[in-house]
């Protein structure tokens, strides 16, 4: 009877040691993701937004009291920039489902209503300081976006 416990004492021990062995080397390969991937698309897609949106600004700064500067005559670019804000925000949605914390498609809802704003200021009389203002809460925006975007690259 001795000897049956030593060799269950041996049995577990080897089950134990090719437990943990296992559990060891699936930790190796284990993936562990807490932030979302970078996406060229995305990347580029904010790039173009700044760059037009910095020029639509500079455009109306420069046409204050003139109809190339006035709302209607501009009106397109609200919906045309909301619209691929919409789609960033879609696809930031997708990069970092399942995370707790989601800063890239925070971001990008926040730049949503920085155009909202920018809008209902357009639709007022515009001022150089007001515009200067915007602008700057824009690049604001834009350099945490692309902040982030460095960080996930």
């Amino acid at each position: 009877m001795k000897y049956l416990r030593v060799n269950l004492n041996q049995y577990s021990m080897y089950l134990l040691v090719l437990i943990m062995s296992l559990a060891i080397s699936a930790c190796g390969t284990l993936k562990v993701k807490l932030v979302g991937e970078y996406d060229d698309i995305v990347d580029k897609s904010v790039h173009q937004l700044e760059s037009n949106t910095t020029a639509f600004i500079t455009k109306l700064s420069n046409n204050i009291g003139l109809d190339d500067g006035s709302y209607e005559n501009n009106k397109n670019f609200y919906s045309e920039a909301k619209g691929e804000i919409k789609a960033l925000i879609t696809r930031a949605e997708f990069l970092e489902d399942g995370f707790k914390r989601t800063p890239l498609t925070d971001n990008f809802k926040e730049l949503l209503k920085q155009y909202d704003d920018l809008e209902v200021l357009h639709q007022t009389p515009l001022s150089k300081e007001a515009l200067a203002k915007a602008q700057e809460a824009f690049d604001q925006s834009f350099r945490a976006i692309v902040k982030h975007l460095v960080f996930l690259k």
